[in-house]
């Protein structure tokens, strides 16, 4: 692979990384968190508020594909220091996708699209359960961020760093 692509695949990766990493943590920290007190009544509003658009529209696919590229790009280079760094971030990646398709399987589709009338005594204990998922899915796509960003740094001080 060009050096060049290489690059621009890895700031592809790292635009969406961050992409999604501060989108889960502005739903960490200002948007799930009202979902505590007094739940059906908090998700029934958020149903009701979101109609037309969803978080849906915001992650998908960009972000399972940044994590993709860093997989190909773990296996396009062949400097030992890249390649550890991008293979940490493909094991964190991975496992983020995977987090993530937990959550959105057995959290998202019963509080955020489900039938909360069906759900309604455990949409307390399941809101929990999805901030505890969403800390670790954070902590995951950070670390694979952070690898990714380790990764940028080796280039340029390599003198590997042209985008152009």
């Amino acid at each position: 692979m060009k050096p060049q692509t290489f690059n621009r695949l890895l700031l592809f990766s790292l635009f969406f990384l961050a992409h999604w990493f501060f989108g889960n943590l502005y739903e960490e920290i200002v948007l799930a968190p009202n979902q505590l007190t007094n739940s059906y009544e908090a998700l029934k509003s958020w149903q009701g508020y979101f109609t037309i658009s969803n978080q849906i529209y915001y992650y998908v696919p960009f972000t399972q594909l940044a994590v993709v590229l860093v997989c190909v790009l773990y296996f396009n280079t062949a400097d030992s220091i890249e390649k550890r760094w991008l293979g940490r971030a493909s094991v964190f990646g991975l496992l983020s996708i995977g987090i993530t398709a937990l959550i959105i399987t057995q959290l998202n589709l019963k509080l955020f699209f489900g039938d909360l009338e069906k759900n309604k005594a455990q949409l307390h204990t399941l809101s929990v359960a999805w901030l505890i998922g969403n800390a670790l899915r954070l902590f995951l796509v950070g670390a694979t961020l952070y690898y990714c960003l380790r990764t940028c740094g080796l280039r340029l001080q390599l003198g590997r760093w042209r985008v152009v």
